[in-house]
């Protein structure tokens, strides 16, 4: 899903001014950095504040709904949007670490 995309996506349900929109998806993304760093961006590749609709999105694609949810919290349209950004960016960022985990187990921790 591309930066418009989303956009629009925001605006079916509230209508947004682009600016705000860049800040919300800037603040959304620094989020999921903080909270799932090397499972949200693209191999290879920093994220760099979006500036324009036109840029290329470097998010993997099962956070883009996480990122609607999130944007539309932040325009303050209720609290649900909130717990379903926090439920839909961890199943991504499960998904996501098992594919990597490929067949590997964690051992349970000793005292």
């Amino acid at each position: 899903m591309t930066i418009l995309e989303i956009f629009e996506k925001v605006n079916l349900v509230v209508p947004l001014e682009q600016r705000r929109f860049f800040n919300y998806f800037n603040d959304t993304i620094n989020e999921l950095l903080s909270k799932y760093d090397g499972f949200v961006t693209e191999e290879k590749t920093e994220y760099a504040p979006i500036k324009s609709l036109s840029d290329d999105n470097i998010v993997l694609p099962l956070y883009h709904n996480a990122i609607v949810d999130n944007i539309l919290f932040l325009s303050g349209q209720g609290e649900a949007y909130k717990s379903e950004f926090i439920r839909k960016a961890h199943e991504a960022y499960l998904k996501y670490w098992n594919d990597n985990a490929k067949g590997r187990r964690i051992k349970r921790m000793r005292w």
